[in-house]
C-alpha cells in the first residue's frame, strides 16, 4: 500500500509574517474606520443642529414665536430628539423695533461644540430661554437610542471590515506576492488609507481600487456585495 505524502504547506516562519502582516493592516484600518464613523456622526449631528437654528429663526421672523412661551412649545420637540436649543434676544436702541437674537444648539451628551445662529428679527417679549434638559447631564431618551444605535453600526462595520481584510490578506495577497507581500501590503495599505481619507468609504469601491493598486483580481467569494 502507497502512502501519499504531501509536504506542502505554510512554514513557521511563513505564518509568523502572515500574522505580522496582517496586523499592521488590520490595527491602522480598524482606527481609520473608527474614526471615520465618528467623524460621520459628528457631522449628521450639526447638520441637525443647524437645521433646528435655521427654524426657530424662521418661526421668530413670522411672528410665531412671540415669548418664551412659544419658544418653548417648538423646542420642546427637538428637546425629545435629544436637542437643546438656547435663545437669547440682545435688546439695542436702534429704534427700527429690531433686536439680534442669538441661537445656539448643542447635542445632549455629545462632544461637538455648539451651533450658533445669529439672527436679526422683530422685537419681541423673548428674553432668554433655558431648555429643561442641560447638556451632558445623561440625556434624554432619543440621545441614548442614537448612541447605542451608532455604537450597534459603528461595530458592525469595524467586523466586517476587519473580517474581510484578513481574508483578502491571508488568501489573495499572501498567496500572490508570497514573501514580497511585506513590500506589496504597505502599499496596499496606503491606498486604502488614501481613499478613505478623500471621504470614499464604500466597501466595495475601496476593495476594487485596493486591488487594482495591486494588480490582483478579488475571488468572487469576496464580493460582499
Amino acid at each position: 500500500m502507497k502512502i501519499l505524502k504531501d509536504n506542502k504547506g505554510m512554514t513557521l516562519i511563513e505564518v509568523l509574517v502572515s500574522i505580522a502582516i496582517f496586523a499592521i493592516v488590520a490595527i491602522p484600518l480598524l482606527g481609520i474606520f473608527s474614526q471615520s464613523a465618528i467623524t460621520s456622526a459628528n457631522s449628521k449631528i450639526k447638520t441637525k443642529e443647524a437645521t433646528i437654528a435655521q427654524t426657530i429663526a424662521e418661526n421668530i421672523k413670522a411672528g410665531i414665536v412671540k415669548d418664551n412661551s412659544d419658544l418653548s412649545k417648538v423646542a420642546e420637540i427637538f428637546e425629545e430628539e435629544g436637542f437643546l436649543p438656547y435663545v437669547e434676544q440682545h435688546v439695542t436702541d436702534s429704534g427700527d423695533g429690531l433686536s439680534q437674537y442669538e441661537i445656539r444648539v448643542s447635542k445632549a451628551g455629545s462632544s461637538t461644540p455648539f451651533y450658533t445662529l445669529y439672527v436679526v428679527a422683530p422685537k419681541t417679549a423673548i428674553t432668554a430661554y433655558t431648555p429643561v434638559y442641560m447638556p451632558f447631564s445623561g440625556g434624554s431618551k432619543g440621545n441614548v437610542f442614537d448612541r447605542v444605535v451608532n455604537y450597534v453600526l459603528n461595530l458592525i462595520a469595524i467586523i466586517v471590515i476587519a473580517i474581510w481584510t484578513a481574508l483578502f490578506i491571508l488568501f489573495v495577497v499572501i498567496p500572490a506576492f508570497g514573501l514580497e507581500s511585506i513590500i506589496e501590503v504597505p502599499k496596499l495599505v496606503s491606498t486604502v488609507i488614501n481613499l478613505i481619507n478623500s471621504g470614499v468609504t464604500n466597501l466595495k469601491a475601496v476593495a476594487t481600487k485596493a486591488a487594482e493598486s495591486a494588480r490582483l483580481t478579488i475571488p468572487w467569494w469576496l464580493k460582499w456585495w
